[in-house]
């Protein structure tokens, strides 16, 4: 037999140990890996300045080129107690194959059972109510490629006030979110708006909710186009926020509104529709209310019997907007004017009026896409 044919029995015991010790070193980082990296997200998390945050568990496949956290949890430092800002039961990061082999190295991250709160509190402190910039430095650190693609499902969006009378929880439930061109960097070679964002959900009452914006996420303003669509939503299913705001509720009635906003270089400007309809103020609770409760929800009815559009038996107006953020200006008399119209002129037509814009903006502005093309449904 010649003596080069086979490797000698010293040579494959060395391989073979080295390709065992290979293995165990693999199987003992993708082991450890998991734990690593949650504490490591922890530590990141409990770095934002007022929040607080954690992880409870996070996996790894190493073939999918993907991680998964569960049981994310960032509430602000002094509200921890009472409802958290953001809660996701699973955060699914992964590379974009597709894109991959196209050699652009981008993520898709895709979020179940999200739950957003936004929290008036009694005081500023435990409230929360906006988002900070701040949390761009996280979102990089956290998924430091740029993201193609971002998706929420069976999402919740919860308004909570619990120091009103009654305390306040209205929310949309199966919240579908769809957003393209998030990016974590900066591109000044990108369009005005390089991403786009869809939302759907069921309002309070199973009335619908479509949402359409573009916007440049990492604008050093505040940089957007929004349009909003709220259908059919049943007004008894927020008797808990009438009563605290207004200080009436109902029996009949459904809501649907309209909102158009563009925000750009310190301004913005919009305007809201409103239309009610087949409103019946009466209360199982009216007995219990004070007289000038009482007196108060009288004149509100009347009000809206008199300002109702025989025709379409509506209540409706235009209420335009704009200022810059931190101080907003209402069309108080405008707002009065379709009012009137509306009852006793010509009724207001529902739907979008067209891309409103902020004073002193010269650039030219494409007409929003239509909603079909955007994917939102009517």
């Amino acid at each position: 037999m010649n003596r080069f044919s086979h490797p000698s029995h010293p040579l494959r015991r060395w391989l073979a140990i080295t390709g065992l010790l290979l293995a165990l070193a693999l199987v003992g980082a993708r082991l450890a890996l998991p734990g690593i990296l949650k504490n490591a997200i922890n530590r990141r998390l409990e770095a934002i300045p007022a929040y607080t945050g954690q992880v409870d568990k996070v996996t790894v496949s190493l073939l999918r080129g993907a991680y998964a956290m569960e049981g994310v949890r960032i509430a602000k430092r002094e509200a921890e107690t009472t409802h958290p800002f953001v809660a996701v039961e699973h955060l699914d990061f992964s590379l974009a194959w597709q894109e991959l082999l196209h050699g652009q190295v981008v993520s898709e991250i895709v979020a179940r059972r999200a739950r957003l709160n936004f929290v008036q509190a009694g005081n500023e402190k435990e409230s929360q109510l906006d988002f900070d910039r701040r949390w761009q430095n996280v979102i990089h650190d956290l998924f430091p490629i740029e993201i193609t693609h971002f998706e929420v499902t069976e999402g919740e969006l919860h308004f909570v006030a619990p120091a009103r009378e009654p305390p306040v929880d209205i929310f949309v439930r199966n919240l579908h979110v769809r957003a393209r061109g998030l990016r974590n960097r900066p591109d000044l070679n990108r369009d005005a708006y390089p991403a786009t964002v869809l939302v759907e959900g069921v309002a309070p009452g199973n009335g619908n909710l479509s949402l359409t914006a573009e916007l440049e996420p990492l604008a050093a303003q505040p940089r957007f186009h929004l349009r909003l669509k709220v259908d059919k939503l049943s007004l008894p299913a927020v008797n808990q926020f009438l009563q605290a705001y207004a200080n009436v509720d109902v029996s009949s009635g459904e809501f649907t509104g309209y909102l158009e906003m563009v925000a750009r270089n310190g301004r913005y400007e919009g305007y809201l529709k409103p239309f009610f309809e087949n409103l019946v103020f009466q209360g199982a609770q009216d007995r219990e209310k004070n007289l000038f409760a009482r007196l108060w929800e009288k004149i509100v009815a009347v009000a809206a019997h008199l300002l109702k559009n025989n025709q379409t038996d509506q209540v409706a107006m235009r209420v335009p907007f704009s200022g810059e953020f931190g101080a907003t200006s209402v069309g108080f008399w405008e707002s009065v004017r379709t009012l009137l119209r509306n009852a006793f002129v010509e009724a207001l037509k529902e739907g979008l009026d067209g891309h409103p814009r902020p004073k002193g903006d010269p650039e030219e502005i494409p007409p929003p896409p239509k909603a079909e093309e955007a994917g939102v449904t009517k």
